[in-house]
C-alpha cells in the first residue's frame, strides 16, 4: 500500500513577468486571426478562408505571371488597378459575411467572452483587439493583391514614371486597401454583435448588401428619386470610393458614379464609423457569465 502524503504549501504569490493589456490584446488578435483562417481547426472550417483568399490572390498571381512572360514595356491588358477591386469584391463579401464573424460570435456563444473579461481585458480593448485582427486579414485581400500588381506594372515597364508617381500610386493602394478592410469589418463587427450564431450573422450580413444594392439602384434609377439614393447601395459603395481615390471617373450606367465625390467619401466615413459606434455600444450592453 503507497503511503500517502499531503504537503500543505500555502498561497504562492505569481513571481513572472505581468506584461498588461497591450499584450492581452495582441494576444487575442493573434489567436483571432488564426481562428478566422481556420488555423488549427478541422479541414472543413478552412474551405471557405481559402476560397476567399484564392479569389483576391490566383488573379493577382497569375497577373504577375504575365508580367515576367511579355517583353518589357509591353502592355499587360489591365485597363486599372481599380478593375482588380471589382473581381475582388464578391470575395471580399463572402469572407465578410461567411467568416468574419467568426471572430466574436463564437466566443459568446461558448462563454469565453466572460473570461476574456476576467483578464486583463475589458469590453473596449477586447473590441479593438477583435477589430484589429479582422482588419488585419481582410487587408490581406484588399492589400496584397493590388501590392503585387503594382510589383507586376513595375516590372514589366509599364508601372508608374518616376519614383515620385511610383510613391503616389502605393499611397493610393495603401489608402484603398485600409479604407475597404475597415469598413467591411466595421459592418461585420456591428451585425454580428446582434447575435451569437455565427450563421445567423452571415446571413444578415450576406442579404443585407444585396438587398441594399437592390434598394439602392431602384431608388436612384427605376424610382428616379435621384443619384444621390444610390449611396444606399453597400455593396458598390466602397468600389466607389476606391475609384475616386484613384482619381478616376466610374464611367458606366451607374448613378452612383454620378455623385459627388465629397458624398461618396462622407457616406463611407460615416457609415464605418457608425458600424463601429453601434458594436461599441452593443458590447457595453451585453451581458456575460463569468
Amino acid at each position: 500500500m503507497t503511503e500517502a502524503r499531503i504537503h500543505n504549501r500555502g498561497y504562492v504569490a505569481y513571481g513572472g513577468v505581468r506584461l498588461g493589456p497591450g499584450r492581452a490584446m495582441v494576444d487575442l488578435a493573434y489567436h483571432t486571426v488564426q481562428r478566422v483562417l481556420g488555423l488549427k481547426r478541422s479541414n472543413w472550417q478552412k474551405v471557405m478562408p481559402a476560397v476567399a483568399l484564392a479569389v483576391a490572390f490566383v488573379p493577382a498571381i497569375v497577373f504577375i505571371g504575365m508580367a515576367a512572360a511579355v517583353p518589357r514595356g509591353e502592355e499587360l491588358g489591365f485597363d486599372s488597378p481599380t478593375n482588380y477591386y471589382e473581381v475582388i469584391n464578391f470575395g471580399i463579401l463572402l469572407f465578410t459575411a461567411f467568416v468574419a464573424p467568426e471572430a466574436v460570435c463564437t466566443d459568446r456563444r461558448s462563454g469565453l467572452l466572460g473570461l476574456y473579461l476576467a483578464s486583463p481585458l475589458h469590453r473596449s480593448t477586447y473590441l479593438v483587439a477583435k477589430f484589429g485582427a479582422v482588419a488585419a486579414v481582410l487587408a490581406m485581400m484588399t492589400l496584397g493583391p493590388t501590392l503585387l500588381m503594382l510589383i507586376a506594372f513595375t516590372l514589366a515597364d509599364a508601372g508608374p514614371d518616376g519614383a515620385s508617381d511610383w510613391l503616389t500610386e502605393f499611397g493610393r493602394v495603401l489608402a484603398s486597401g485600409l479604407a475597404l478592410a475597415v469598413f467591411w469589418t466595421a459592418l461585420s463587427l456591428a451585425v454580428s454583435s446582434l447575435s451569437s450564431r455565427r450563421s445567423l450573422a452571415g446571413v444578415a450580413i450576406f442579404f443585407g448588401i444585396l438587398v441594399s444594392a437592390a434598394l439602392g439602384d431602384g431608388l436612384a434609377a427605376g424610382a428616379d428619386l435621384g443619384d444621390s439614393f444610390a449611396l444606399v447601395n453597400m455593396f458598390d459603395l466602397p468600389l466607389e470610393a476606391v475609384v475616386r481615390i484613384y482619381g478616376e471617373v466610374n464611367d458606366g450606367d451607374s448613378p452612383l458614379g454620378r455623385v459627388d465625390t465629397w458624398a461618396v467619401y462622407t457616406t463611407l466615413i460615416g457609415l464605418t464609423a457608425a458600424f463601429g459606434g453601434f458594436a461599441q455600444w452593443r458590447y457595453q450592453r451585453i451581458e456575460v457569465t463569468r
